[in-house]
């Protein structure tokens, strides 16, 4: 489990992690950070900066389990096109969810048919502590 993450200040806080297609462990999952005890979700988007390019499939997925989906749904992204993709699906992202622990957040991404030679996303996730300090 990584530190959560949460200012003094009443501020809207974010964690960031970029991911390339060939990272290391990236079908298993990859930390984005941990958010506090009592925060609440605000917004989750994803940057697709390069186009993945496996012949047949590329999923992106976040969630609070290596390759959960509660956060970033695999239909939620077009990873194959450059673009900023915000989950359509409010329930999806977990949009309110108070947290009864601090929580570690992950992103995955896998791939099918001819293996891809590119790729590169970042997610932001922006939460509000709610908690101590919040």
């Amino acid at each position: 489990m990584g530190n959560a993450r949460q200012y003094e200040l009443q501020a809207t806080h974010y964690l960031r992690r970029t991911v390339n297609y060939n990272d290391a462990g990236v079908a298993a999952g990859l930390l984005i950070g941990t958010v506090p005890a009592g925060a609440k979700l605000s917004n989750v988007k994803v940057w697709v900066d390069t186009a993945f390019n496996a012949a047949t499939t590329n999923v992106l997925v976040a969630g609070t389990t290596g390759t959960g989906t509660n956060l970033v749904a695999a239909s939620d992204v077009t990873e194959g096109t450059i673009g900023v993709y915000t989950p359509a699906n409010a329930a999806n992202q977990g949009l309110g969810l108070v947290f009864a622990a601090d929580t570690d957040l992950f992103v995955s991404y896998t791939q099918s048919g001819t293996a891809a030679t590119a790729g590169v996303a970042t997610i932001v996730v922006e939460y509000v502590p709610i908690g101590n300090g919040g």
